[in-house]
């Protein structure tokens, strides 16, 4: 009983944040007359406190929190180099860091297979590249001689998609060009819905679904609000997301020859798209210097920023970290749904940068 009062004691002077655990509303019992059902409700409500403060109590034993890059004092983060963070990491996430000279055949675009492991590179010149990147084994290479636009994984990391100046091809992981997709002409956008084996295509005024695994066009849409400038889908429904040169951005799903939704996001064209994984928020920039983060359950803006440069980029990461690629500036941010946009670091580039998180990891 001494040991249980004491502890007691010590429970009040710590501060604890009870309210972070704690789950669901407070019932109301005052109108309730039956006194069997009000007394259980105030069990309940006096169990659901209970577990907030053992949850509390348990956080003290992990002190750690997730790591990011910040500056003290008058640092500057993009005065930080590679090197410098390498050192200081641990062994296992220094070997993780890799840098690729590519000066000739870009600007590139990058696409991360869906296990995280394996890196597809497309140079806008024709260089197309496919490389186990935690090994850093190179798989295959190929030069196309012709324009890449967009490229894509598809179910496995042994075959991808190219969209390239006419046409879409599927490549298998050596190069060796398996098919043409004719009906899907000038494509500049692709996202794959691996749940359903469709290859989603955007560019010259249609939105076209290929199902993958039997060859057949599934929907080909006319998309008539305004010219592509951007598309990504959501990881949680997988419903595409298209942005326009009007500024306006529309939802799509392959069962509907009209937009689901469509809104005014920007006063200019939209630059880039990106849905965090749980599919409730996505973050829209636009050449008018604006960011914007938007709840998707209810289509209302959360916050706007200013960017330096238009974000031509954007990636979320799975904790949520955004980065945005701002011409030759890259603009990580962290505590973004819903909580306060702050910028945890920033990078100075050479040529403009296309950002993308891998899957599972914090690169």
């Amino acid at each position: 009983r001494v040991m249980d009062s004491t502890a007691k004691v010590q429970r009040k002077k710590l501060k604890l944040p009870v309210e972070k655990y704690l789950r669901g509303s407070k019932p109301a019992t005052k109108g309730i007359h039956d006194k069997k059902l009000r007394a259980q409700l105030k069990d309940d409500e006096k169990l659901r406190k209970d577990v907030a403060k053992r949850a509390a109590l348990h956080e003290l034993l992990l002190p750690e929190e997730v790591g990011c890059v910040e500056a003290e004092g008058l640092e500057k983060t993009y005065k930080f180099q590679q090197k410098d963070l390498t050192q200081a990491v641990d062994v296992a996430s220094a070997q993780k860091h890799f840098e690729l000279n590519l000066d000739q055949f870009g600007p590139y675009q990058l696409d991360y297979s869906r296990d995280g492991r394996h890196l597809l590179l497309g140079g806008r010149k024709g260089h197309v590249a496919l490389m186990d990147w935690q090994s850093h084994r190179l798989v295959s290479e190929v030069h196309l001689n012709e324009t890449v636009r967009s490229l894509r994984f598809l179910h496995i990391h042994n075959m991808f998609a190219v969209s390239q100046k006419r046409h879409v091809f599927i490549y298998e992981g050596t190069g060796t060009e398996l098919h043409c997709l004719r009906h899907h002409k000038h494509v500049t956008h692709m996202e794959f819905l691996p749940y359903h084996f469709l290859l989603a295509t955007g560019g010259n005024g249609h939105l076209c679904y290929q199902d993958t695994s039997v060859g057949k066009m599934v929907a080909d849409f006319n998309i008539g609000v305004g010219g592509l400038s951007a598309m990504t889908q959501n990881p949680h429904n997988a419903v595409i997301h298209l942005g326009h040169q009007n500024g306006v951005v529309s939802l799509w799903t392959p069962n509907s020859g009209k937009p689901a939704v469509q809104w005014l996001c920007h006063r200019a064209a939209v630059s880039s798209i990106a849905v965090d994984r749980s599919g409730n928020y996505m973050v829209t920039s636009g050449i008018d210097n604006r960011m914007r983060v938007w709840d998707v359950r209810t289509y209302k803006p959360l916050h706007m920023y200013k960017t330096p440069q238009p974000a031509r980029s954007i990636s979320i990461s799975q904790r949520g970290l955004l980065a945005a690629g701002c011409n030759t500036d890259i603009r990580v941010c962290r505590t973004l749904f819903p909580a306060v946009y702050t910028v945890s670091c920033a990078y100075g580039m050479i040529s403009p940068c296309t950002t993308l998180f891998t899957q599972c990891e914090y690169l």
